[in-house]
């Protein structure tokens, strides 16, 4: 066993002031995870991107019909070129729009016009006609 040197003092002399042991233990890479993705720099980044297309091409047109002019020979800028047209597949805002269909309460007593022609008389007599045809004969 190692005997402990006498020279090493457990505390400097102040009171409650003793050696602690460190308090942060990093495991693996200490660097910081990016900020998530929001609205404001999405936009941010559609802004640089049409400004930079202005910049090189002149217009987005000119870029988009170079780009379609690759895309006779590379599947990859067809592909670029049709999801910028229609978009990305799945992406669509109809889907992911949510439809309420939430009953709607009436608290004046009325009908709406709607449903006042889908009433129903149960006090008025139906007649069938084939009925009438076998108590003729």
């Amino acid at each position: 066993m190692a005997k402990k040197s006498d020279e090493i003092k457990p505390t400097d002399g102040r009171k409650y002031n003793k050696r602690l042991p460190k308090k942060v233990k990093i495991k693996g890479q200490a660097t910081s995870v990016p900020a998530k993705m929001n609205t404001a720099k999405k936009n941010r980044i559609k802004d640089y991107s049409v400004k930079a297309i202005k910049k090189v091409f002149g217009s987005e047109q000119e870029a988009l019909e170079l780009l379609a002019e690759q895309s006779k020979d590379s599947f990859q800028h067809m592909k670029l070129l049709l999801e910028y047209a229609y978009g990305k597949a799945g992406d669509s805002t109809e889907e992911s729009r949510k439809v309420s269909n939430a009953p709607v309460i009436n608290f004046f007593g009325e009908l709406p016009k709607a449903e006042q022609e889908n009433v129903i008389d149960i006090e008025s007599e139906e007649v069938d006609e084939s009925s009438e045809d076998k108590s003729e004969s």
